[in-house]
């Protein structure tokens, strides 16, 4: 995937490596679980993918990959 349209029509792009729009993330356990030297790999695996639109503050996070639809978060403007 080399960008996904952002519900407010913002064209995110995907294709830089590293890209500078897409985060990873780990729960705190999952993480903890690897000890010693590990495979990058594999921790990366482990790793949620998080797509972050820089023009309405929108997160999307894709929990299983590229294959099923992210879930979206929209910032609260209070």
């Amino acid at each position: 995937m080399s960008k996904i349209k952002c519900k407010c029509g913002n064209t995110i792009g995907l294709g830089d490596i590293p890209s500078p729009n897409q985060s990873l993330i780990i729960s705190d356990v999952k993480f903890d679980n690897f000890q010693g030297l590990v495979d990058v790999e594999k921790i990366y695996d482990e790793m949620k993918i998080v797509v972050h639109c820089e023009n309405c503050s929108r997160l999307y996070i894709y929990f299983n990959g590229f294959n099923l639809p992210p879930t979206i978060y929209i910032k609260d403007f209070d």
